[in-house]
């Protein structure tokens, strides 16, 4: 039988810096227990200095392009009683983690088993999925952020505890992200040591990209934001207008569904970006196949139940596929699964395995 567990919700309402306050104050020893752990979880004692600093590089174009989301730390600095630096680079662990990849010259910049993302038309609006896969050790750690600031939209949004939040959904919008091979600009190949620099990281780019009113508003935003990651990012509006985004430092590529869904998870698909052919994809990004392979089978138009299934699946005789079980040094699951659905305004989640968790409603 699925286990019914819910996650732990930190409500956050008010002007920017009181969300949060709110959110430092309930999640205080969540996140002073993450602020201790953090960087030795993600980088070795002979980078973390200067990974330190790559990560502070990202605070002025934060200020520039969000700065409200600067207030909010600020608030959780202070309503947990920690420093502001301490806090700021909790919403940096993807950016922590490619620039010690380049560093160190690894292809293993992108995690192998590094989330899954679908969108889907429905009735004129979009449901947008999600399946956050990454080492155990985080699990802990995860929250849902249900915020309703003065200034903005209310949304829901998962977080490390401290860290200001990744994909989730809005009043308008919903997304869902993978991980991608770093690379500074198209013209480089993975696993190489040229890095593009500071730029907005991820979880900022991910509440930044719930603050808006549709998905052409989103790709607007995307193509002349400097970023810090490279990430695709699924992307739904309550119209129905749904696409992938790859995203490097500089550079995007938007890919339309043709199914009337979309998957993706952690390889380049587009042509610009010497991505994947269709008949690439069961070998070399097997788990966007196997939930392209999942929900082609079922009748259009898509409901939740039929992306619970592709979240769910596992391939032929193994025990990993789209949800993840991974061994070894550092063993990976999938952390949590969401759909988010536009036209209820209400988001399902699994905390943990989904083949092992029911999915509970998040009202908006």
């Amino acid at each position: 039988m699925r286990q019914p567990v819910r996650f732990t919700v930190v409500e956050m309402t008010g002007t920017r810096h009181e969300m949060g306050r709110r959110y430092g104050r309930q999640c205080r020893d969540l996140i002073h227990d993450l602020v201790a752990n953090f960087d030795r979880m993600l980088v070795p004692e002979e980078y973390l200095e200067e990974a330190r600093e790559v990560a502070m590089g990202a605070l002025p174009h934060v200020r520039r392009e969000a700065p409200e989301l600067v207030e909010e730390i600020e608030g959780i600095a202070e309503g947990a009683g920690l420093d502001f630096e301490d806090v700021f680079r909790l919403s940096c662990s993807q950016e922590m983690n490619s620039w010690q990849g380049c560093m160190k010259k690894q292809a293993q910049t992108t995690v192998p088993d590094g989330c899954t993302s679908m969108a889907a038309k429905r009735d004129g609006s979009s449901l947008v999925a999600w399946n956050m896969d990454w080492w155990v050790r985080w699990q802990p750690y995860m929250v849902l952020l249900h915020g309703r600031p003065d200034d903005g939209p209310a949304f829901l949004s998962f977080a490390m505890a401290g860290s200001v939040g990744r994909p989730g959904l809005s009043e308008h919008i919903s997304i869902a992200a993978n991980f991608l091979p770093y690379r500074a600009s198209p013209e480089f190949e993975a696993g190489g040591a040229q890095w593009a620099g500071a730029g907005i990281p991820y979880s900022f780019m991910a509440r930044m990209l719930l603050a808006q009113d549709s998905t052409a508003d989103a790709l607007e935003m995307l193509d002349r934001t400097k970023r810090m990651a490279c990430l695709n990012y699924t992307i739904g509006d309550e119209l129905g207008d749904i696409c992938c985004v790859e995203t490097m430092p500089a550079d995007i590529a938007v890919l339309r569904p043709g199914d009337g869904f979309i998957t993706h998870s952690n390889r380049y698909h587009a042509a610009e970006f010497g991505g994947l052919a269709k008949e690439e994809l069961p070998e070399k990004d097997p788990r966007a196949y196997r939930a392209w392979e999942v929900l082609s089978r079922r009748e259009q138009p898509l409901e939740r139940a039929d992306i619970y299934a592709a979240q769910r699946s596992h391939f032929p005789r193994q025990s990993t596929g789209v949800c993840v079980h991974r061994g070894g040094a550092k063993p990976a699951i999938t952390l949590l699964s969401f759909v988010g659905d536009l036209r209820e305004r209400q988001m399902w989640a699994a905390m943990g395995s989904p083949c092992e968790h029911r999915f509970l409603r998040y009202d908006l």
